[in-house]
């Protein structure tokens, strides 16, 4: 079984126990399969350019005092989950740690030392903007905060059900431009809920931007989860946005018949489907007077074969609309991507995510089937609200490309000295 673990101490007794010590010069390559992810090894290695084969984060060329990402990749052996076991510290400031293409698992503001444990799933996917699979055998992990160090970080193997999530864009792992700020990064929904989970979960989203219930299957999406899928496995699907562009598509034809075909095809494999219905939309009538829902026959077409089928449905819809209602036009823009009124940043996805877990929790309680009562063992308890700076919810400023380039370089291999050296 495999099992690597790290070091990022300066400790001559974490080499004694086998620890793989890591220095700040330690940069990922394939041939020593372990290392930190930074400009200057991304700008030479293609692999590490396409954000869904790597960490997600994507340097941007500006001057700014929001955090930069550190980001360490370490091969293993095949696709399937993972128990990462995280030893950091912390100096009470707010400090996020993101795994694989940039889901976040862990939001907080401890002071002291603590040790962290998440499940995480490594599997091929389909890149956006890509037409062939690529086949992922490394494991990214990034910190993010003024105060957080890691010194020890171990990987081993684990068997747990795992959640495949099948969606749009309002679902997907969106990448983020650094230096970081969660109000103007796009993000979808299910690149948060590992945040409400604890350690007997894996998530594999495999949700893209632009799909549709048909695309999804056309463009070789579901042949990934098939590949993978196993018994007591679980497939949440969500579209609906991108369906009602299409004539064929509507609600009780199209969109239904490929959303029945989903389901009866991931029970034959022994899993367990569950439907989300559409994240809603910042959309109005004249400027914040009535909201104008465009996806309430998706809403009711899932209604119906929940009710039909006996399938779980977790109303995203229903509870994302009332709380743009509820917050109004204006200040319903705080949960989207700047401009956006469809997609949200990782704020609002991190709040949508939290609607997700309390439905799981729910469908729990009201289930006769124990596989939909087990979601409330995988649910933690102790998740904080996300309490954010306005000023992170605007765009940061552009500055000169050289000067920025420059700094921006410096300014990651300081962190990473920083990291090692002050133990």
């Amino acid at each position: 079984m495999f099992q690597k673990e790290f070091s990022f101490c300066l400790d001559k007794e974490t080499t004694k126990r086998g620890c793989v010590q890591v220095n700040p010069s330690d940069l990922y390559s394939p041939e020593t399969g372990y290392g930190f992810v930074t400009k200057e090894n991304r700008e030479k290695q293609e692999l590490l350019q396409i954000p869904a084969l790597s960490n997600g984060f994507i340097p941007m060329d500006i001057e700014s005092d929001r955090p930069i990402p550190t980001s360490f990749k370490c091969d293993v052996l095949k696709q399937g989950n993972y128990l990462v076991e995280i030893d950091a510290e912390n100096d009470g400031t707010q400090a996020l740690i993101f795994l694989e293409r940039r889901r976040l698992y862990y939001i907080g503001n401890f002071k002291g030392k603590k040790t962290f444990s998440f499940c995480v799933n490594v599997c091929d996917i389909i890149p956006e903007f890509k037409e062939k699979l690529y086949y992922d055998k490394d494991l990214d992990i990034t910190w993010i905060g003024k105060g957080i160090k890691i010194s020890r970080i171990e990987v081993k193997e684990t068997n747990c059900p795992t959640i495949f999530i099948a969606g749009d864009s309002t679902v997907a792992d969106q990448p983020a431009n650094y230096p970081y700020s969660p109000g103007t990064s796009y993000s979808g929904w299910g690149q948060m809920l590992s945040a409400y989970l604890n350690n007997t979960v894996a998530v594999s989203n495999h949700a893209h931007s632009g799909l549709t219930t048909e695309s999804f299957r056309k463009e070789g999406h579901f042949s990934v989860i098939e590949s993978y899928i196993k018994p007591g496995d679980y497939f949440f699907i969500q579209f609906g946005h991108n369906d009602q562009k299409r004539e064929h598509l509507k609600a009780d034809e199209g969109y239904r018949e490929n959303l029945l075909r989903f389901i009866k095809e991931v029970r034959a494999k022994g899993a367990f489907p569950v439907i989300v219905t559409s994240l809603a939309r910042n959309t109005w009538f004249k400027e914040g007077e009535s909201y104008n829902d465009f996806l309430k026959a998706y809403t009711l077409e899932c209604e119906k074969i929940s009710k039909e089928y006996d399938v779980p449905m977790l109303d995203l819809h229903g509870y994302s609309m009332e709380l743009v209602i509820k917050n109004g036009l204006l200040e319903s823009k705080k949960f989207y991507f700047p401009g956006d009124y469809t997609h949200t940043n990782d704020y609002g996805a991190y709040i949508m995510a939290g609607f997700i877990a309390s439905e799981m929790k729910w469908t729990a309680l009201r289930s006769k089937e124990n596989c939909y009562k087990a979601f409330e063992g995988m649910l933690r308890e102790d998740v904080p609200a996300w309490e954010i700076d306005p000023e992170l919810l605007k765009m940061p400023t552009q500055k000169e490309e050289n000067e920025v380039n420059q700094k921006s370089y410096q300014l990651e291999m300081d962190r990473l000295n920083e990291i090692i050296t002050n133990k």
